[in-house]
């Protein structure tokens, strides 16, 4: 939709290589090619080499080695979401009173740190504001848990999630998310949620979400 995101080729006249991605990466052509081996070379460490067209997770095995790990990420369906369901989980939370929409202040608070409420795919503060929505949990004037689009189209988001380390297993993760997927809901649209880890598994299905399978992504370390 030309949204946000970038998408890259090898040569603009005859390409034959082609990424989109920053850190989710996608690719797709020859991977063997000049440019194709170019593109394997600038993944950036720690950054997701996500299923891509055929040949591509061969060649990056052959120029990273034992250097490219491979994980699980874990897949799900919003189609059963209840907006009744997802209503109770947020009157029920002790943290429902003191869940904050994210503004352009908060925004302007973490932007261009290195902060887990990570919006750079957008263009400025007010551009997530405007385009984007997040709800987040502060204490002591510290932001401790966030449920946010990071990635946006017409039809729905990307959340991302995260809690401080000290405050999880509390139930503030339950309450951000639960927010954020009852706007969604409220606004027709899609909350797209993808899982790296068993515990973002289990409150997907406490929220609704329906497990559709996993696959294997790879990142490479330095």
């Amino acid at each position: 939709e030309g949204q946000m995101g970038k998408a890259y080729v090898d040569d603009l006249e005859n390409p034959c290589a082609y990424k989109i991605g920053g850190f989710f990466n996608y690719f797709a052509g020859d991977a063997t090619s000049e440019g194709g081996q170019q593109m394997l070379k600038e993944i950036k460490p720690w950054s997701l080499f996500m299923p891509s067209s055929p040949g591509w997770l061969e060649a990056g095995k052959t120029m990273y080695g034992e250097r490219l790990v491979s994980f699980d990420r874990y897949s799900f369906s919003s189609e059963c979401l209840s907006l009744a369901h997802v209503q109770k989980l947020c009157s029920d939370s002790k943290f429902a009173a003191e869940m904050k929409r994210m503004d352009i202040p908060l925004i302007e608070r973490v932007w261009g740190r290195d902060h887990f409420i990570d919006v750079s795919d957008f263009e400025s503060p007010s551009d997530f504001v405007a385009r984007g929505i997040g709800y987040c949990f502060e204490k002591h004037g510290e932001i401790i848990g966030a449920a946010f689009s990071s990635l946006v189209c017409s039809s729905g988001i990307e959340i991302s999630l995260f809690v401080s380390e000290d405050y999880r297993r509390q139930g503030i993760a339950t309450a951000v998310s639960a927010h954020l997927v009852r706007w969604c809901l409220e606004n027709n649209m899609d909350p797209h949620w993808d899982a790296a880890n068993p515990e973002s598994c289990r409150l997907a299905e406490k929220l609704g979400y329906i497990s559709i399978g996993k696959y294997q992504a790879h990142y490479p370390k330095p």
